[in-house]
């Protein structure tokens, strides 16, 4: 195990993405604008922005907006836009974190984009050496183990639903995936590209969750070399989670 600030490289906030200073001024260089038809475009800079629960469920989907560079007023403010817009850029990753999960309507800890995306107000990227490594990492942040740390390190203020902050995001602990041996992330990959379009539950459902309960078996069996002998102690973990009140919320 290990932290997500050890292993990887955390994105921007939402206002140095798109944000004013204080005075009116760029803080952030883009603009957005709303993709209509997610996964059927190709914008220069795309943008995973906000969250639409129904359109979550699974580990797979792309960006729901496009970041627009600004134009600058004076040739130095276009310099300092043309700057922000490169290192934002350079932040740009497959796997973003959810940082604000509303455990009730939500499925996902975690996703993975098809291609490198921002971040944004909803989704922290969490940038890994390698693609594979990132794929482990999502499908780790959605079984029940990584579900149950999330919600252990969250703020839960609100019944029903867990923020965790980039600050927080640093200290979060999380299977080093780095440490994963070459065959362990072959299988991690080709175990999400079996699974990425299969169709989640919220986390309050996740005790008859069967898409879960696959993903927890074959990624303690095929991917952490564990004994099935494990599957009991994971279902005992999502029937738990279940009927955890933070996470039910006002949901029966």
């Amino acid at each position: 195990m290990t932290t997500v600030a050890k292993m990887g490289e955390i994105g921007p906030i939402d206002r140095d993405i798109n944000g004013k200073t204080p005075t009116g001024g760029v803080r952030g260089p883009f603009a957005l604008k709303a993709l209509k038809l997610k996964g059927n475009t190709a914008p220069t800079y795309p943008v995973l922005w906000s969250h639409d629960a129904e359109s979550e469920r699974t580990l797979l989907f792309d960006a729901d907006c496009e970041g627009l560079p600004l134009k600058g007023s004076t040739k130095r403010e276009q310099t300092f836009i043309d700057e922000r817009v490169a290192s934002v850029w350079a932040t740009a990753s497959h796997s973003h974190f959810n940082r604000d999960f509303r455990f009730n309507s939500q499925s996902t800890a975690m996703q993975l984009t098809s291609r490198a995306t921002i971040g944004g107000r909803a989704w922290l990227s969490v940038r890994l050496a390698s693609i594979e490594q990132e794929k482990a990492l999502v499908l780790w942040a959605n079984t029940s183990l990584g579900l149950l740390l999330y919600w252990w390190h969250a703020n839960k203020a609100t019944s029903g639903r867990g923020t965790i902050a980039k600050v927080a995001l640093h200290d979060l602990a999380v299977l080093d995936v780095t440490a994963l041996t070459p065959e362990q992330l072959a299988n991690a990959a080709k175990l999400f590209n079996e699974m990425s379009a299969k169709p989640l539950l919220p986390l309050n459902e996740v005790d008859h969750d069967h898409v879960r309960k696959e993903l927890d078996e074959r990624f303690a069996t095929h991917v952490l070399g564990l004994p099935s002998s494990v599957y009991g102690a994971l279902e005992l973990l999502r029937m738990k989670l279940a009927r955890e009140p933070s996470i039910r919320g006002q949901k029966l």
